[in-house]
Formats: structure tokens, sequence, C-alpha cells
């Protein structure tokens, strides 16, 4: 577990953050995401990577890639742990629009 705290220049917060919680949604079966990365044509996600902006494609390439922690993210990237999750969730949702449209019209 890990206490997350509030910037330097605000209080401490004594808020508990588990990432096993907030990856339990994507744990327990195929995610959208994992199902793209297993069976989509890597040419197809690299484009959809791409379209991604930078600040999206880099918390997205640390976890779902590089399988960092978002500790590990938040410290690598110098960004805020909500910052990480609200990011992660902004990619993950339009890499599954993107990647939806075309495997969509591939079916």
């Amino acid at each position: 577990m890990l206490h997350v705290a509030a910037p330097e220049s605000g209080p401490v917060s004594n808020e508990v953050f588990d990432e096993e919680i907030h990856s339990a949604e994507f744990s327990g079966g195929a995610s959208p995401e994992s199902q793209a990365l297993a069976g989509a044509d890597k040419e197809t996600l690299r484009r959809a990577l791409e379209e991604l902006p930078d600040v999206f494609r880099e918390v997205f390439v640390l976890r779902e890639i590089e399988g960092m922690s978002y500790k590990e993210i938040a410290d690598v990237a110098s960004i805020s742990l909500g910052t990480v999750m609200s990011r992660l969730a902004r990619a993950r949702s339009r890499l599954r629009q993107s990647l939806g449209a075309v495997l969509g019209k591939e079916s």
C-alpha cells in the first residue's frame, strides 16, 4: 500500500492508495487493452499508440508495456499519482475507441 501525500504546498493526505484495487478491473479478465495487445495487428496498435498525445502514451507504455507501478511512473515522469491514474484512464479510453473503431471495421 502507498500513502498518498499532497503536493508540498498543501496539507498531507492520509489517504491510502492500493494499486491492486485500481488495477482490479484489468486483472480479473482480459481487458480490451490486453485483448488488443494480444490479438491486434502490430501495425494497427502502433498507429493507435502514435495517435495518443505524448503525456497519455508515456504513462500507458510505462504501465502496460514496461510493467511499472503507478508509483514508479509518478516518480519517473515527475507527476502526482492522481495524474498517473487520470492519464492512464484517458489513454485506455482513447485506445479503446481507436482500436474498437478499427477492429470493428475488420470484423
